[in-house]
């Protein structure tokens, strides 16, 4: 495993696990909801976030975005490019063809299939890593299998993040989900309770167990758009908590280094917190320029590339020390 630059920031697990805190007090105001007002909160809510523009500009396109700027630093760039150019070959090719051969429903089945296994799969993949679960490799590839499962089939059954139907029936798809995490629930306490036993840090791991219990709980009970966008706040509040930690490491080890930055100015720890107003910006001019099977590359780019940049022992995690 490769030790941390000099120049690298440290990110505490207390950090990483704060993003969770919203899972209690979105049940929590569920539970209100539906105790003191009979559920009449979910009448109010919309019924797609596409009818919330802002949504789009905050979440989930701009942590892809983000996470092509570390290429305007050319060490990072080095580092990052033997796992980029060949996932960026395999999304691009990939996205021609599905724009090119399937129909609109299975095109969006698509996008969720592949959305629902990077944001489950990721934070299931970074409570592995803190709970140091590598003694158990098959267990632990089971249990991500079934986390990214619940994510999906539910994914699926709901419409994902525009919410609009591309299955036929969406209850086998709820079954399935429920399944998933029916089977996943005891491994995840299994694989806890041997992590503890090696002294681990399974704060995490119950973290996003429970994260997705919640979720699945949130759609039995009609609020499919909050579980959306619990995971989805999750895993967007943590890949910038990394981008901007890396920025400003770099930053203060070769100032300037990163032309992007540079050429807007960014100095400082400020960078750090720019990256998300920059990317909604970003974002927006990305949307009105360039075409669609664009966009898909890059999203499917980012997820086939991101765990692998930033896994133990890559170049671009020497600048991260978590702590």
């Amino acid at each position: 495993m490769s030790l941390a630059q000099p120049g690298a920031t440290g990110l505490s697990r207390e950090q990483m696990l704060a993003v969770y805190g919203l899972t209690p007090l979105l049940m929590a105001v569920v539970v209100l909801d539906l105790v003191a007002f009979q559920g009449h909160g979910r009448q109010l809510l919309p019924h797609s976030p596409a009818s919330l523009p802002v949504y789009s500009l905050v979440f989930g396109f701009p942590h892809v975005l983000a996470s092509f700027f570390l290429l305007g630093d050319r060490e990072l760039a080095r580092g990052a490019m033997p796992v980029l150019w060949p996932s960026a070959l395999i999304a691009s090719v990939s996205a021609v063809l599905a724009l090119s051969v399937l129909n609109s429903r299975q095109i969006g089945l698509a996008l969720i299939l592949t959305t629902m296994v990077h944001v489950v799969g990721q934070q299931a993949g970074l409570a592995a890593g803190q709970a140091g679960l590598r003694r158990w490799p098959w267990a632990t590839r089971i249990w991500r299998l079934l986390m990214a499962g619940v994510g999906c089939a539910a994914g699926a059954a709901i419409g994902g993040e525009a919410m609009i139907a591309v299955v036929e029936a969406p209850e086998p798809w709820l079954l399935m989900a429920g399944v998933c995490l029916l089977l996943a629930t005891p491994l995840g306490v299994w694989l806890a309770w041997q992590a503890r036993r090696a002294g681990g840090d399974i704060r995490a791991l119950f973290a996003i167990q429970a994260t997705a219990m919640a979720g699945y709980a949130l759609v039995l009970l009609g609020y499919p758009l909050l579980s959306i966008w619990l995971f989805r706040c999750v895993h967007d509040v943590t890949a910038f908590m990394v981008y901007g930690t890396v920025a400003n490491a770099r930053m203060r080890a070769a100032p300037g280094a990163n032309r992007l930055y540079a050429w807007l100015g960014l100095r400082g720890a400020i960078t750090g917190w720019v990256l998300w107003p920059l990317s909604i910006v970003l974002t927006a001019v990305a949307a009105l320029a360039l075409p669609g099977v664009v966009l898909v590359a890059l999203s499917w780019t980012h997820y086939l590339a991101e765990h692998r940049i930033w896994r133990v022992g890559s170049p671009l995690r020497r600048w991260l020390a978590l702590r």
